[in-house]
């Protein structure tokens, strides 16, 4: 297996968990959390079992200054905020919409990667994203009032998640282990939101044992594995790519919510899900091009017996 091969697997794997959990956070919300508590209890209930996996593996532990830097700036900064803005934005417009424009952000990184960093976007990478982006759009719910505030906040999620995405990518993030990154980020997003969300009151810290099981699936599922597994996805791939694939959460969100909640699945919905399938192929069959036209190396022949 190549190593683009090896990161498309990754980060559809990633996806495909981001985009199954959600089931497991409709039912915990009719218990009594809220997108607080579930994003508290995400970030700190996998801190625990990272440091054991650590352990186990014998990673260590120290981070030098810029590495802690990094970590509070792409976790905090980038990462924390898109969730909270994100979950903020469904106040004023439609979960649909929220989600639809958040999934923009493969342009935004597309765009980050190019101005900033001045990575070459090959004409097959712009025809995928464009197909995939339209396919979002299919995902797009008009019903409900369209606010201003909420708008604002899906879209700056949108941009916040493409630097955290970039920042994975392009800073020393990239090269230290992804248990490591996950641990710290788990416990500076968790004492951030704890920041946040104490003053307010949005966090309940009682909640019922099967709440807080299926919180400590999320967790596992999410701030680590997905986590994990999205990090290394985007060592193989580069962040402008790799978003292409995470495409694959609305998809799976939506097919999971048809499957176990009993939710609306429309002729609208599979267009999209084609077209972002559609957006993958197009991707996968450049790869196969590219292979194909690298000049074969053919070994030398040693002398015959």
């Amino acid at each position: 297996m190549n190593t683009k091969t090896k990161g498309i697997l990754l980060t559809i794997a990633s996806a495909l968990l981001f985009g199954v959990t959600p089931v497991l956070a409709s039912l915990t919300y009719d218990m009594g959390s809220n997108a607080s508590t579930l994003t508290f209890y995400r970030n700190l209930m996998v801190v625990p079992v990272l440091i054991i996996v650590m352990l186990v593996k014998k990673i260590p532990f120290r981070l030098h200054k810029k590495e802690l830097g990094l970590i509070l700036l792409v976790g905090i900064v980038f990462r924390a905020s898109t969730t909270y803005m994100l979950y903020d934005s469904y106040q004023y417009i439609g979960i649909g919409t929220s989600t639809t424009l958040h999934f923009l952000y493969p342009v935004f990184t597309a765009l980050i990667c190019r101005v900033f960093f001045k990575e070459h976007m090959g004409k097959f990478k712009i025809i995928a994203l464009v197909i995939a982006s339209a396919g979002i759009l299919f995902f797009f719910d008009p019903s409900g009032s369209l606010q201003w505030p909420g708008l604002v906040l899906a879209i700056a999620s949108a941009v916040t998640y493409s630097c955290y995405m970039t920042g994975m990518d392009k800073t020393a993030l990239r090269d230290i282990n992804p248990n490591k990154v996950a641990c710290y980020m788990g416990l500076s997003n968790a004492l951030a939101m704890l920041a946040l969300d104490i003053p307010s009151g949005n966090i309940v810290f009682a909640l019922p044992p099967l709440a807080m099981g299926y919180t400590f699936i999320i967790a596992v599922c999410t701030s680590f594995l997905a986590v994990a597994l999205l990090q290394m996805g985007i060592k193989e791939l580069g962040a402008s790519t790799a978003a292409i694939f995470c495409m694959f959460e609305p998809v799976a969100s939506m097919l999971s919510g048809w499957i176990f909640l009993g939710e609306a699945f429309s002729w609208s919905n599979l267009s999209g899900c084609l077209l972002i399938l559609g957006a993958v192929a197009v991707i996968v069959m450049s790869d196969h091009r590219s292979a194909d036209k690298r000049p074969q190396v053919v070994p030398e022949q040693g002398p015959s017996r």
